[in-house]
């Protein structure tokens, strides 16, 4: 009997311990289990197309695509504000922040995916995951700072730990960028010397290609070396060899093409278009087009109505009719219909639906690099018109997924020929203007700033409203997102009133910051 007594209190405790064990288990959300268990081959595909639908082809870009007037913004709303350069949209925190909070939550799985391939990690040692990650991180990294200046980077990412981090000077993110993608080169060129097949499908942008992704980390690094021209001396010449060594290792273009044209699963430019009716043809391509007798002018320039392409004597066809960069009765009216649209964002004949829901987003087009070649050669006083063409070869290519290009490139760029001769330079950012007006408006952005940095403006705009008085209201720069402005004491202080984003450059196209 005594020893039935001596069995009570640990049967008890026994009892209680299965009990403790089995709540820990009942609190446990299996359906959204925590980030520490998740395999970073899963957490890849969210931020690849993170990336290339926010951060890339997102209000980065469809705001500078008004700035630099290659959509004209219309529609009483957003882009009718930016387009008259009204300043609680030009300067104000809340009009990015959206994009500002995604791209930091998806540098933050960037930062989880990385950290898993360390030592102890659940992906430790896989080379080619972990260049996957440095590559879009420096994409994101690269962005975010070209648009804003001084950003929260080393101390950023750490959640409560330290919630109102310093912001970093640009050229320190710059030195972090170039870090990453030194890195990436590394770890990918030994996952393809190794075979490493680490992520398969999870990888939606090259299907765990690791000599792909090395090219496309050599076309990251040419795109952010090209920046750094305003700085350093030696950054053309870098510039030059990466673009080029992108292009020897078989770069193609980092591409996403995951859209099935459904409404839940649109491109990010028709699907704009399709809910917001904010984007129309800009009279600045129009007449670049026309003073060059464009082959792409048929696709840039679209009425919404016309459906399959008319003959202009036709009674049903309408002249196209694009917006005059500045014009308030145009930005002011209550829809788009009323103007012409890029044909990759416009509607069918009924007007009920996008004609290419499932157009490509382009991270870093084929196009851009060979222009990068192009630009840099012309520089140099160099023949560039093997890469001139090469680029236009590449921009004609994606212009033939939305109607018929009536020339050859190499035949168009021959037709250039006394423009060349005249000025190489400005006309092969000429054509990479027109080029990136499909939905490459962020960087043509940075091409502006970072000619005007070095001395010449080759690509005129022409919004009188860039200009108040005395005042410029043209954006040198993009203002900080609300989320960083209301809650860091060190983004509210470098927002100020927000009316810098008019006079202070970023520090990698000639400014302090």
């Amino acid at each position: 009997m005594m020893k039935l007594y001596r069995l009570i209190p640990a049967v008890a405790l026994l009892f209680a311990s299965c009990s403790e064990d089995e709540m820990d288990r009942i609190n446990t959300d299996y359906g959204n289990p925590p980030v520490s268990v998740i395999n970073g081959r899963l957490m890849i595909t969210d931020a690849i197309t993170s990336t290339g639908f926010s951060t890339a082809s997102g209000d980065y870009a469809y705001y500078t695509s008004v700035y630099n007037e290659q959509i004209f913004g219309t529609g009483n709303n957003q882009l009718k504000n930016a387009e008259l350069r009204q300043i609680s949209e030009v300067a104000g925190s809340s009009t990015f922040n959206n994009v500002w909070n995604g791209t930091y939550a998806n540098l933050l799985n960037l930062k989880y995916i990385m950290a898993k391939c360390g030592e102890g990690g659940l992906n430790e040692g896989q080379k080619d995951l972990l260049g996957m990650a440095q590559v879009l991180a420096a994409v994101n990294w690269g962005i975010l700072t070209d648009m804003h200046g001084d950003i929260p980077c080393s101390e950023a990412l750490q959640g409560g730990a330290l919630k109102q981090p310093k912001l970093d000077a640009q050229k320190d993110v710059y030195d972090y960028i170039f870090t990453l993608l030194d890195s990436a080169i590394a770890n990918l060129t030994e996952a393809q010397a190794e075979g490493m097949a680490n992520v398969g499908e999870q990888d939606i942008l090259y299907g765990n290609d690791n000599a792909a992704w090395l090219a496309a980390a050599h076309a990251v690094k040419a795109r952010y070396k090209l920046h750094m021209t305003v700085r350093d001396t030696n950054a053309a010449a870098e510039a030059l060899a990466e673009a080029k060594a992108a292009l020897a290792a078989g770069f193609e273009g980092m591409t996403l093409d995951i859209y099935d044209g459904t409404e839940s699963l649109m491109s990010p430019w028709p699907a704009f278009q399709y809910s917001r009716d904010y984007c129309a043809c800009s009279t600045t391509v129009q007449s670049l087009l026309k003073e060059r007798q464009d082959p792409r002018e048929n696709i840039y320039i679209y009425y919404y109505s016309v459906g399959d392409e008319l003959d202009p004597s036709d009674p049903d066809y309408y002249a196209p009719v694009c917006g005059t960069p500045g014009n308030d009765s145009q930005a002011t009216a209550s829809g788009a219909w009323d103007l012409s649209a890029p044909r990759w964002i416009t509607y069918n004949a009924t007007g009920t639906y996008p004609l290419y829901p499932a157009a490509t987003t382009h991270i870093v087009s084929l196009a851009e690099v060979n222009f990068i070649i192009a630009e840099l050669q012309a520089r140099n006083g160099d023949d560039c018109t093997d890469a001139l063409t090469d680029a236009v070869e590449a921009s004609f290519a994606d212009s033939r997924s939305f109607g018929t290009i009536g020339m050859t490139a190499a035949d168009y760029v021959a037709s250039l020929s006394s423009r060349l001769s005249a000025d190489a330079v400005g006309e092969v950012m000429m054509q990479k203007y027109l080029s990136q007006c499909r939905d490459e408006q962020a960087e043509t952005y940075n091409d502006l700033r970072r000619c005007k940095a070095l001395g010449k403006e080759y690509v005129v705009m022409t919004n009188p409203k860039n200009v108040n008085g005395s005042s410029n209201r043209w954006p040198l720069r993009l203002p900080y997102g609300n989320s960083g402005v209301s809650s860091n004491p060190n983004v509210r202080a470098a927002y100020g009133d927000g009316l810098y984003v008019f006079t202070e450059p970023v520090w990698v196209f000639g400014g302090t910051r």
